[in-house]
């Protein structure tokens, strides 16, 4: 933890709200410039725009990435060398240069010297993954990358018929308020950007109302962050039949896998739709959820390889990882990065009637560890259909530690039966195979993993390739 970052925890509640307005006014400031608008601008006219002029444009970044890269980073350069990489050919053929290059893992993203020695890229910012792995990458962004990173997120909100200053309420895993407090105010308006900040960290039975109540009286336009937490209101708000007196816009999550019974509890409770999206704090670019309700990969951020276990494109109807290549992460380069994320993949040339011609994916299954695997069933992703018509438990975590052994810790609830633990068994036979060990532990509460972000699925061991 820095010095920053003491001081706030340390300080008193209205301490709290001057520094994190402050720190609101500086990223305002940083964020949303001249040359932001200009590219939201772009952005916006790409979105539904004829799909050659949005590859023409994807063409042109990719090859301004490449030159760049190519030519300012001592690493990149060797690999220049090495392939026999030329400027003619990074103009002429960019997409094939691309597929000489290497693919980054993440020792190499955390080892190797990536950042570009071009001197007009000043450092502006310094971001952190949230250290899944236990050990978090850090980003340096300059001031393009910051401005085309926020104009992409606020393309997908104008996408969805929200504006950049809407009212808004936002669940991360920023550490707001003291975890130890039991007493409301758990949030803080972040006035320069009209944002009430709520923490993720008091999402307590005992605490729920003071969220409702706060969150009805604020009358958000939307509500964005972790899908588990806004879940965790969402089930209290349909157990106790609540009622919100006015309409928002949607819901618009990211940072965790969104599980199609989540999706269902929050929009039954906030009575909009829920829109996923998917970027990374590592700089990847981003697929988006459009009104129809498809994904789609926005090749005008970068270009995304869904690749199977051999290193070959996916069959379409296949689960796939996700190699990056990003134009909104500049300063340090991601050039066919292995993010250690999977989609399913859609079916090639599928139209969308939002207008948006861009490719869809089916679906975003998460981080790679997110998929569990054993010996009868082979790859099996979104657990939590395992989950689909069983009554009393409110929250699961599904921690495999071997090819055939299964941990499961769930939260329940007075409508809990000694039955379920063998209707929730079965189902997780069913998608796992008869011969799978598993053991379901009832606790009172699941911590939540690395920057306050829940873990529901998650494999405890390396596949072999």
């Amino acid at each position: 933890m820095n010095l920053k970052d003491r001081i706030y925890r340390k300080s008193p509640y209205f301490l709290k709200v001057l520094l994190l307005n402050f720190i609101g006014l500086q990223n305002k400031k940083q964020r949303y410039t001249k040359d932001f608008e200009k590219y939201l601008e772009d952005y916006k006219n790409l979105w539904d725009a004829d799909l050659i002029k949005v590859e023409e444009f994807r063409d042109k970044e990719l090859k301004n990435l490449l030159l760049e890269s190519l030519n300012h980073s001592k690493w990149y350069r060797s690999i220049k060398e090495e392939k026999g990489i030329t400027d003619d050919m990074i103009h002429q053929q960019p997409i094939q240069v691309l597929k000489k290059m290497p693919i980054l893992s993440k020792n190499d993203r955390k080892e190797k010297t990536l950042l570009l020695e071009n001197t007009s890229r000043i450092t502006k910012a310094i971001g952190y993954t949230s250290g899944t792995s236990g050990s978090p990458t850090m980003n340096l962004l300059d001031k393009e990358s910051i401005e085309k990173s926020f104009a992409l997120w606020k393309r997908f909100h104008w996408s969805l018929g929200i504006k950049p200053n809407d009212k808004h309420i936002r669940f991360s895993g920023r550490i707001l308020i003291d975890p130890k407090k039991n007493k409301p105010p758990f949030w803080i308006y972040n006035r320069p950007e009209n944002q009430l900040l709520m923490s993720t960290y008091h999402l307590t039975e005992i605490n729920m109302d003071s969220y409702i109540s706060k969150i009805k009286k604020f009358k958000p336009v939307y509500i964005d962050g972790y899908p588990s937490a806004i879940y965790i209101l969402a089930q209290h708000i349909n157990k106790k039949n609540i009622e919100f007196d006015h309409n928002l816009k949607g819901i618009a999550v990211t940072a965790e896998t969104l599980y199609e019974h989540q999706r269902t509890e929050i929009e039954k409770a906030f009575n909009c739709n829920v829109f996923n999206q998917y970027a990374s704090s590592e700089g990847s670019p981003f697929i988006t959820e459009c009104k129809m309700g498809n994904l789609h990969i926005n090749i005008d951020s970068g270009i995304f390889e869904i690749l199977d276990e051999n290193d070959n494109e996916a069959e379409p109807g296949t689960i796939g990882r996700l190699v990056v290549t990003s134009f909104r992460n500049l300063k340090t380069p991601l050039i066919r990065y292995d993010i250690k994320d999977s989609v399913l993949k859609g079916k090639n040339n599928v139209k969308c009637k939002c207008g948006c011609q861009m490719p869809i994916v089916d679906q975003i299954i998460g981080r790679e560890d997110d998929i569990l695997w054993t010996e009868e069933k082979g790859y099996v992703g979104r657990m939590d259909t395992a989950y689909k018509g069983l009554k009393g438990i409110s929250r699961g975590q599904i921690l495999q530690e071997s090819p055939n052994s299964l941990v499961v810790n769930i939260e329940v609830d007075e409508s809990f039966k000694q039955t379920t633990i063998e209707e929730f068994t079965n189902n997780l036979k069913d998608r796992l195979g008869s011969n799978i060990e598993i053991c379901i532990n009832i606790v009172d509460e699941i911590p939540l993993g690395p920057n306050g972000k829940f873990i529901a699925v998650k494999r405890n061991f390396e596949m072999e390739k």
